[in-house]
């Protein structure tokens, strides 16, 4: 995992082969990447399901003097 990273846990979900060719087609037409893909998919849920979600901010931002 990389130094710093918002996000701390990771997922892993095996895909049937259509299924995985279908992501990577879909992510690549939309200029994103499959995990931007999935997790675009779960917030959508999480929102029409009531949760408030709010995107982490980037420490180093609010380090030099960003909005905190």
């Amino acid at each position: 995992m990389r130094e710093k990273r918002i996000r701390t846990k990771m997922f892993n979900c095996w895909l049937h082969e259509k299924e995985l060719k279908f992501l990577n087609s879909y992510a690549e037409k939309n200029l994103a990447t499959s995990s931007e893909i999935i997790r675009g998919w779960i917030h959508a849920v999480m929102k029409s399901e009531g949760y408030e979600i709010t995107e982490p901010r980037n420490p180093e931002k609010i380090k030099k003097g960003g909005k905190k």
